[in-house]
């Protein structure tokens, strides 16, 4: 088993706000800490959750005090943070390779493939697109997520 796991910003939101597949987005968090599995993203990862809780406190959901504590908390979970020297182009590879408008997504998966290990989503359009031709890729409502 790999030490690492790769989580986008769509899992990680999850530990952040309560929404739908929070419960298995923790308790895939809670299994990975109890299994010694170390979570790894990209760099881009902050930016991604800072303009989404943005959002929420746009919408008057979040207070920016609350928003910030989240991030604060999440940063200081254990969270590790690559920026491999080879990524970009290896995300300019996979996003062309995979049809993908945008090469956000594929940064995480690039990560995945370096560090040889998982890259679990809460995106499940980008899980029904790239599951069938990239193994590595979880979804948090798969059954094996529940477990």
């Amino acid at each position: 088993m790999n030490d690492h796991v790769v989580v986008d910003a769509s899992l990680a939101f999850k530990w952040l706000v309560n929404e739908i597949h929070t419960d298995e987005a923790n308790s895939l968090g809670r299994l990975w800490n109890s299994q010694g599995i170390r979570v790894a993203a990209p760099y881009l990862m902050p930016v991604e959750l800072t303009n989404a809780l943005h959002q929420r406190v746009v919408r008057g959901e979040l207070t920016v005090e609350a928003a910030t504590q989240r991030m604060a908390s999440l940063l200081s979970s254990g969270l590790e943070l690559h920026q491999p020297p080879h990524l970009y182009g290896r995300a300019l590879a996979l996003a062309r390779q995979l049809g993908q408008g945008a090469t956000y997504d594929a940064h995480y998966l690039a990560l995945a493939e370096m560090l040889d290990c998982e890259l679990w989503t809460a995106d499940r359009r980008f899980y029904r697109t790239v599951s069938p031709v990239v193994e590595r890729v979880r979804w948090v409502g798969e059954p094996a997520a529940r477990g």
